[in-house]
């Protein structure tokens, strides 16, 4: 009884001791706030073992004025043994495929560091590979985005179109 009455003592001085919450201390405009709501993450694992960290962002609903003639994303990929000093590949070079509701993109494009338009990827760090992804315009309001290869498996990340 003594301790309930400490620990219920201790818990009210201390609880309104505090004016701001910590996030009050991050500030992010309308863009980045749709960013956060709109990224999506898996990952591909074999034997324990992780092959895959799959991170993308839907940008259509982010800047529906920008990306409007088609299904825009950026993604961000973290490949097992990536060695960048050797050789710099990309997605199929690694062996893995990438569709949406099962069509192939138009375009894939990477991005350098500098480039603008990963400020709004929420992942940000030097060991992801960066890119620009552009597939024809979707039917249908559910997107599945999928990365595949055939020996270590699949990672599906679901979105949906429209505000």
């Amino acid at each position: 009884m003594r301790f309930s009455l400490i620990t219920l003592s201790a818990l009210l001085l201390f609880s309104g001791c505090s004016q701001k919450g910590a996030f009050g201390l991050f500030k992010m405009d309308e863009a980045q706030e749709r960013a956060v709501e709109e990224s999506r993450s898996g990952t591909i694992v074999q034997s324990f073992e992780t092959k895959v960290i799959f991170s993308s962002l839907y940008l259509n609903k982010i800047d529906p004025k920008t990306y409007k003639d088609g299904e825009y994303f950026i993604a961000a990929l973290y490949f097992e043994n990536d060695n960048r000093a050797i050789r710099n590949l990309d997605i199929a070079e690694y062996g893995y495929h990438l569709t949406l509701n099962g069509q192939s993109p138009t375009s894939i494009e990477p991005l350098d560091d500098k480039d603008q338009r990963r400020r709004l990827m929420p992942t940000q760090n030097s060991w992801n590979r960066y890119y620009f992804i552009r597939f024809d315009s979707a039917a249908q309001i559910a997107l599945a985005l999928q990365l595949e290869n055939n020996q270590t498996g699949s990672v599906v990340l679901n979105y949906r179109k429209g505000n």
